[in-house]
């Protein structure tokens, strides 16, 4: 459409050149007024009727171009709703396949979360009996034991630890435990191990908001464990029947931590020879005493080997002395046999000489000296 505008526009302004020369053209020398009158108003009609077909069909461009465009826009308008719809129609999908992803989604976080928190109410519930469990001191005592049984009884044979063990006849204090620690000579050396659970000195210091509570805790915590140590020593170390030290158990590690980061407590408990552990430090205790165990185990079993190797050297002395008599009892017999054998022989020779004579009978020989 545009170009037929552009067109249109061309030739108008070429006929209009037309005009202007032809106006612009002077006429000849026979030509008259009058006809160069005729001309140019007939020149003039043509122009105006050109002009005239000009405007028509510009109005008929013009007319054609509004209904294509109105046609254009009426077809635009109808793909645009199409496209609008379709476009519509996808995201109300898309969003409600995402809305309905995001509540299940959502949906299963809630029961998660509903799950959990039941699992939270109930452990709750069971800090709560261990708080009262613990909160009595012979119940925190007799689960320090039963732990400290358990550890013993994997790393230990039966018989090399002993459960509320009286050290010294002339002691009525009986400890938790005691290991039994044998020498080369047989006798019996005590390890003490006595557990200890400052439950609520520990529980101060692990709830402390501030660093004075905490520095309050660790003071309360501290000396909670200087008594339990004073107690220990008094009553359960008695060398030569003890060793020379004793163990302090803790049955938590945190417990066991915050004892022995504290450099001055460390310091009191190495003066009073009493030594702290937790469950991995009483493990590697036990496993370096089995090592022990072993090596006076060797050492015995290898003195009892050469006791009995010298009984049998002694017993094969005399096996080798029985069996050269021996030897000499079966070469007598041998001779023995021998000569009876040669007798044997001188018998029968006689005997085939009565056969060979008949009815007479020789007389034996003498017999000779040699006897069977």
């Amino acid at each position: 459409m545009d170009i037929i505008i552009v067109l249109t526009a061309i030739v108008t302004f070429l006929n209009l050149i037309l005009l202007v020369a032809l106006l612009l053209k002077k006429p000849s020398a026979k030509e008259d007024n009058d006809g160069a009158r005729e001309r140019n108003a007939a020149l003039i009609d043509g122009i105006d009727r050109a002009f005239a077909a000009q405007n028509r069909r510009i109005d008929d461009m013009t007319k054609y171009t509004s209904a294509a465009l109105r046609d254009f826009s009426a077809v635009n308008e109808r793909a645009l709703k199409e496209m609008r719809y379709t476009v519509d129609e996808k995201l109300n999908a898309t969003l409600e396949q995402r809305l309905e992803g995001s509540y299940r989604i959502i949906a299963d976080n809630l029961n998660k979360v509903a799950l959990g928190i039941g699992e939270v109410n109930k452990l709750a519930d069971s800090v709560g009996d261990i708080k009262k469990l613990f909160s009595n001191v012979k119940n925190r005592g007799t689960w320090g034991e039963i732990q400290l049984d358990t550890l013993l009884a994997d790393m230990l044979a039966p018989e090399q630890y002993v459960k509320n063990c009286r050290l010294h006849a002339a002691v009525d204090s009986f400890v938790d435990f005691a290991v039994v620690m044998p020498d080369k000579n047989g006798s019996k050396t005590y390890l003490p191990i006595d557990s200890k659970f400052p439950a609520e000195e520990y529980a101060r210091l692990v709830s402390a908001e501030t660093e004075e509570a905490a520095r309050l805790a660790e003071r309360g915590l501290a000396a909670a464990v200087k008594r339990q140590a004073d107690s220990i020593a008094e009553k359960y170390v008695y060398p030569p029947f003890t060793t020379d030290f004793a163990v302090m158990y803790f049955p938590t590690e945190g417990l066991f931590a915050e004892a022995v980061k504290n450099a001055e407590l460390a310091a009191y408990l190495n003066k009073k020879r009493v030594m702290p552990c937790g469950p991995n430090n009483l493990y590697a205790l036990l496993s370096s005493l089995q090592v022990g165990f072993k090596t006076v185990a060797i050492e015995k079993r290898s003195r009892e080997l050469w006791r009995l190797l010298s009984v049998f050297k002694s017993e094969f002395i005399k096996f080798s002395a029985l069996l050269e008599k021996t030897g000499k009892k079966l070469q007598e017999a041998q001779d023995s046999i021998d000569l009876a054998a040669k007798k044997t022989r001188t018998i029968e020779r006689k005997l085939k000489d009565v056969e060979e004579i008949g009815g007479e009978t020789p007389q034996l020989p003498a017999e000779e000296d040699e006897s069977f």
